[in-house]
């Protein structure tokens, strides 16, 4: 009993001696972080999404939320100037990452106030940034025509194309590439919703996302873009049949069919895609466009 009792008391001390897993300890070194930063500064985020820590948090935004965690506990070390320009780089590289552009614009630009090996490096990031923010700001006015719209966002993209060759071979490639896309979605989804309102636009609405879908085929985004494609022709053939009931002498079934038959089939093109997010949304909303393409196929037997 006695050696039962005194193996216990050793195995417990042994265990507390032990402490936590050393995977969910804080963090206590800069050099960890940002080694971890480093490790994915060349991820092409165009392609496939952004890596994630253990936690399963974006791994960019835990690399900017621990390095603030840092300065936080050591204020009066960092206070003096120790690796201030090293933090502020690597800050600056996540928030980039982010879309943060003016903000990391703003950290580089303190790198270059410093006597510091980085400011070369920073004074070229500092130029990407902001001309990656001025091109996001690019949008139609409140009051802009379809021409001045399309003027606005192809002065956008075209900004965009401009810094793609001037980063060429550098981590910036896939940021640039991101942000292209971005501008062509927000295109398409302007002339998306302006259609609403002004039916004429129903033939550019379709055309933008088309050009979307074709134009970022390698993009890690392209199942969504092909369900908002099929959205589109789904609105597209729900609206002709209000206009133009089945049972009336204005439908024309060639019409409808064409709406409908391209949603069914990119809607089967992403459902059939294991191991995409977007499949399950994709066999649900297929499901229930069949049903409607049934109902609008049964009044117009009805009419005949």
């Amino acid at each position: 009993m006695k050696r039962f009792l005194l193996l216990g008391a050793l195995l417990l001390a042994c265990t507390s001696s032990r402490g936590p897993n050393p995977l969910y300890a804080p963090t206590e070194s800069v050099l960890e972080v940002i080694s971890v930063l480093r490790l994915h500064i060349d991820d092409d985020t165009y392609r496939f999404p952004p890596a994630r820590d253990f936690t399963g948090k974006n791994i960019y935004r835990a690399v900017l939320r621990r390095l603030e965690a840092l300065e936080e506990l050591h204020a009066e070390k960092f206070r003096s100037g120790y690796l201030t320009d090293v933090i502020l780089f690597a800050k600056a590289r996540a928030l980039e990452r982010i879309t943060e552009y003016d903000l990391a614009a703003q950290h580089y630009n303190r790198v270059l106030d410093l006597d510091s090996p980085l400011r070369e490096d920073a004074y070229i990031s500092k130029y990407v940034c902001k001309t990656l923010d001025s091109a996001s700001r690019i949008e139609p006015s409140s009051g802009a025509t379809p021409g001045e719209a399309m003027s606005d966002f192809d002065r956008r993209i075209q900004m965009l194309n401009t810094l793609t060759n001037e980063v060429e071979g550098t981590h910036y490639t896939p940021v640039v590439e991101e942000e292209i896309e971005r501008a062509a979605l927000a295109r398409a989804e302007y002339f998306g919703a302006r259609r609403t309102i002004e039916p004429w636009l129903d033939v550019i609405a379709l055309q933008q996302y088309q050009q979307l879908v074709q134009d970022h085929s390698e993009s890690k985004n392209r199942n969504r873009h092909l369900l908002s494609l099929a959205d589109l022709y789904v609105d597209l053939s729900r609206q002709y049949v209000r206009r133009f009931p089945p049972t009336s002498l204005g439908f024309d079934p060639a019409t409808f069919d064409e709406y409908a038959f391209a949603a069914t089939r990119l809607y089967e093109a992403v459902a059939q895609r294991d191991g995409a997010i977007e499949k399950i949304e994709a066999a649900r909303k297929l499901e229930a466009f069949l049903a409607f393409t049934l109902q609008v196929y049964d009044e117009k037997l009805r009419r005949q």
